[in-house]
């Protein structure tokens, strides 16, 4: 048998030096409360997948993105990795805490996403992994087989870490539940605060084996941040 590639094996023996306090196993539990009123709806559930779908530009899940890795609820303060599909993130916009408890993997092939996603997960020590695909070219999404995507689903449900991917499709079989984002945000509100934004997004959720759902009413607010002076954590695979 061939030997794992060496960056892999680079990223894993980062992994382990640097969150060495980390439960290699976690138990799944209810939705973590986000405060982000559209997450909320969809649930966002340890060992479990939630998909969020963007049709079209300017839909808000780059908003959201940013927001679970930079929210201050208790529940969400651990450790979050973001496998950056298009390397195409941009961490100039948070805060240093919550870039304090990230870690980036940038890549450029949607294949390489899913190897260094099943790698996180299979890992275990980060409970939160976010899968940006949103900029990646969609005859690559395409090709992600199903027994891929129920291989993460699998992972994320052994190690208890809650997998939110982001895709401009519907791509993931196997997602608990799903957001689609549909409507793009009027042009005049873009200068509005991202806690703004949040509560006007608009689109319907998908539970497995249940009805499409309108979203409720937005309700909550979160408190902007200063821009940051440092950088997170970044590996290129």
């Amino acid at each position: 048998m061939s030997a794992p590639a060496p960056n892999i094996l680079d990223i894993r023996e980062h992994l382990q030096a640097r969150f060495p306090e980390a439960q290699a196993i976690r138990q799944m539990g209810s939705a973590v409360l986000t405060g982000i009123p559209c997450v909320d709806a969809a649930g966002i559930t340890p060992g479990q997948i939630t998909e969020f779908v963007s049709s079209c530009g300017s839909a808000g899940s780059g908003l959201v993105l940013a927001a679970l890795i930079e929210a201050e609820e208790e529940t969400l303060r651990e450790q979050v990795a973001l496998v950056d599909g298009a390397d195409a993130f941009d961490p100039r916009a948070l805060s240093p805490q919550a870039l304090g408890r990230l870690l980036w993997l940038r890549c450029r092939q949607v294949q390489k996403a899913v190897r260094a996603t099943d790698l996180l997960l299979r890992d275990g020590n980060i409970p939160r992994v976010l899968l940006d695909l949103q900029l990646c070219p969609e005859r690559e999404v395409r090709q992600i087989p199903s027994q891929a995507w129920h291989r993460l689903r699998l992972l994320a449900e052994r190690g208890g870490a809650a997998l939110c991917v982001f895709t401009p499709f519907q791509a993931v079989p196997c997602a608990r539940s799903r957001l689609l984002l549909d409507r793009q945000l009027p042009l005049d509100t873009l200068d509005e605060e991202r806690s703004t934004l949040l509560t006007s997004l608009n689109g319907k959720v998908i539970r497995r084996g249940a009805a499409l759902e309108p979203l409720p009413m937005p309700t909550g607010m979160l408190r902007p941040r200063a821009i940051p002076p440092q950088l997170p954590v970044a590996l290129a695979v």
